[in-house]
């Protein structure tokens, strides 16, 4: 569509530069008629660049992590939570006065999680975990293997396919 709105802009140009030259003679209107071919040839140029814009942008979310899952022991899902559009995640237990995004108040670790244990972020196309000063600690264990503990105000980036250790309960972000 915006390349047909390209091309109608590019001829209507070369349609202004004739008009032009023909109502103010060749020698009074050459200026213009030059002035709406320039800006009839900008037309045709634009969907070239305003294309690759579009396929960039849609190609992004397609990376980006958009489900939050619990793994049991096995690795088998036990509760997922859907991140898609949102850019920030309390992690932790709802006990009434507080409002967390992912409850793990019903976990097998429940009594090792501190309220606000943890927070994910989104910023710039990517989620990144952060410990919010919890006593049981936070760590990431990359798809490769290798584990982090997170340090207290050190957010730590994260791909699809890394588990969280919330204490010891397991969040995989998918």
């Amino acid at each position: 569509m915006v390349r047909k709105l390209n091309y109608a802009s590019a001829l209507l140009c070369m349609i202004i530069a004739g008009l032009l030259c023909y109502r103010l003679g060749l020698l009074a209107g050459w200026l213009w008629a030059v002035l709406a071919v320039l800006a009839g040839i900008f037309h045709l140029m634009l969907p070239a660049s305003s294309g690759n814009k579009e396929n960039k942008t849609q190609c992004m979310p397609l990376r980006t992590p958009s489900e939050l899952v619990l793994l049991n022991e096995q690795g088998g899902d036990l509760a997922s939570w859907d991140i898609y559009g949102k850019n920030g995640i309390v992690i932790g237990r709802d006990v009434g006065e507080n409002e967390v995004t992912v409850n793990l108040d019903h976990t097998e670790y429940a009594s090792m999680i501190d309220v606000e244990h943890a927070v994910l972020n989104y910023t710039k196309d990517t989620w990144y975990v952060e410990d919010i000063s919890s006593k049981n600690g936070v760590s990431v264990q990359k798809s490769d293997g290798r584990k982090y503990k997170l340090s207290y105000g050190k957010p730590c980036k994260l791909e699809k396919g890394d588990i969280i250790f919330i204490s010891l309960a397991r969040l995989q972000i998918r």
